[in-house]
């Protein structure tokens, strides 16, 4: 029975099929169908291309604005960068120059101190 279904399934649409095709082929109406049918497609198929350049377009454009973007802010990066290290060169001079000097002064100091005793013990 199911064999005998799907048979008689297959017939009718084989019979569908084959009435749309002589529809559309056939007959001058059918023929004028597919002609309209035909002809929208075309404009279809150029209302896509030309909505696909100017998507296209507008994505490089997009695209090229966000390269622009991210060059400046790895610009900006770097000159930070730059500057950080700048500043810490400066710092690490400044404190250097500020022990010369301390170690300096309290070399000085120690000096001064050991003449001042030598001289004590040299009067006592």
């Amino acid at each position: 029975m199911k064999n005998k279904n799907g048979l008689i399934a297959f017939a009718l649409l084989g019979l569908a099929a084959g009435t749309a095709a002589y529809y559309l082929l056939a007959t001058e109406d059918g023929q004028k169908q597919l002609d309209r049918a035909n002809k929208n497609l075309k404009d279809l198929n150029e209302s896509l291309k030309e909505l696909s350049k100017k998507e296209l377009k507008k994505a490089e454009k997009i695209a090229k604005k966000a390269k622009k973007e991210i060059s400046e802010l790895t610009d900006k990066a770097k000159e930070k960068g730059k500057d950080l290290v700048d500043k810490t060169r400066d710092a690490k001079e400044k404190v250097s120059s500020k022990v010369k000097e301390t170690t300096s002064d309290l070399a000085d100091k120690a000096e001064s101190e050991a003449r001042s005793m030598k001289t004590k013990a040299k009067k006592a």
